[in-house]
């Protein structure tokens, strides 16, 4: 049987044309320059700057390499359940380090969108509902997995990019890799939600989705939310609301609920809106706050005008930092029933880093005392 190859397949797709003059090759990369993006003429000058081999891009591009490029493992969420991870291996790792650092970074994401750059936050976010009478929160389930290589190849392509360059960063972006009880998560065919026709629509195998753990995976999200977020936005600037979106966490909330809404008729709304942007809703996540209830965002208190910590967030990490200085990280990882002292170290971090965007003065606090605090890894590698 003949190899059919993705970069042969797309040829194919796409109708031929005549030979790119200079002028329109400079034409492309003042368009991206304009932009601050970084020019991309090929797969073969993307190999070049990236300093990775030109075989290793196109054995990507043609998904040779996905058990290769991809190291899976699964963690424990606190909530129960796993969640599986890919760690991208080296050479790619680079390729992704710098699409994500020198392209999608460049490009400010939806008003709406709050998660993964540096003008967002959960402080910011949160902020946006402080003295909301009522909360409607709604979770994007697997979230990553519902991103393909599709939305992929239309965020790169919007941002400027040649159709094959956009194409083959989509495809380098994004994995077919998945365990065995979410491969149904993979498109066995370009998304029916896709109106235009895309270059790679005949291309045999399932369509690849972001991988979770890799460098260019959170952004690429955000900008392919892009249309789940304007429609969201509209509906919410139509009808009063405020709505907020971090990463697979949504928020709407208002002061008043308008006579003509009920909560069904507002969560049926968010959901249907969700589900024609080519998302799911966790139904098991939905959440509804209502007047005189406590207003959480985010794990911050909104019932103010301003988020604040909890005092019940406040004693646990204290209660955490006491108990691993008097006993140490394993004793009290094992305590509060941790796999791992590793793990625990890393929650207690994650805890302490909540705090840093609300609370200057207390991270000072908590972080000086964890780094007090000897991992016993640490030792082991002395």
């Amino acid at each position: 049987m003949e190899t059919w190859s993705a970069h042969r397949l797309y040829r194919e797709a796409e109708p031929r044309l005549g030979p790119e003059t200079a002028y329109r090759l400079q034409e492309y990369a003042q368009t991206l320059m304009d932009a601050g993006l970084p020019v991309v003429f090929s797969l073969g000058h993307l190999s070049r700057i990236t300093h990775v081999s030109y075989r290793t891009l196109r054995d990507t591009v043609d998904r040779r390499r996905e058990s290769a490029n991809y190291r899976m493992f699964a963690v424990g969420k606190r909530s129960g359940g796993l969640r599986f991870i890919h760690a991208v291996s080296g050479q790619l790792l680079s390729v992704h380090r710098f699409i994500n650092s020198e392209i999608l970074q460049k490009v400010r994401p939806h008003p709406a969108a709050f998660a993964f750059h540096s003008d967002g936050g959960i402080r910011a976010c949160a902020a946006r509902h402080c003295s909301a009478q009522w909360l409607f929160h709604f979770d994007l389930s697997d979230f990553f997995y519902h991103v393909t290589e599709v939305d992929a190849y239309r965020v790169f392509a919007r941002l400027g990019y040649r159709s094959l360059v956009a194409f083959e960063m989509a495809r380098i972006c994004t994995t077919t890799r998945l365990p065995g009880h979410l491969t149904k998560l993979l498109w066995k065919r370009q998304p029916s939600r896709f109106e235009e026709p895309l270059p790679y629509i005949h291309t045999p195998g399932p369509v690849g989705v972001l991988p979770q753990g890799a460098p260019t995976s959170p952004m690429l999200s955000n900008l392919a939310a892009t249309e789940l977020d304007d429609k969201l936005s509209a509906f919410a600037h139509a009808n009063g609301f405020v709505y907020t979106r971090y990463a697979d966490d949504i928020t709407i909330s208002t002061v008043s609920l308008p006579a003509s809404w009920s909560i069904a008729k507002i969560q049926r709304s968010v959901i249907g809106i969700i589900r024609r942007s080519g998302f799911r809703e966790n139904r098991r996540k939905l959440h509804v706050a209502r007047p005189g209830s406590r207003k959480i965002v985010l794990g911050l208190l909104v019932d103010g005008d301003q988020p604040r910590i909890s005092k019940a967030t406040y004693h646990r990490i204290d209660r955490h930092l006491y108990a691993a200085e008097r006993f140490g990280i394993p004793e009290t990882a094992a305590h509060e029933g941790f796999d791992s002292a590793y793990g625990f170290h890393n929650h207690l971090a994650g805890l302490i880093s909540f705090v840093k965007d609300v609370d200057r003065e207390r991270w000072d606090e908590f972080a000086a005392r964890l780094s007090r605090i000897e991992p016993p890894w640490k030792s082991y590698l002395q």
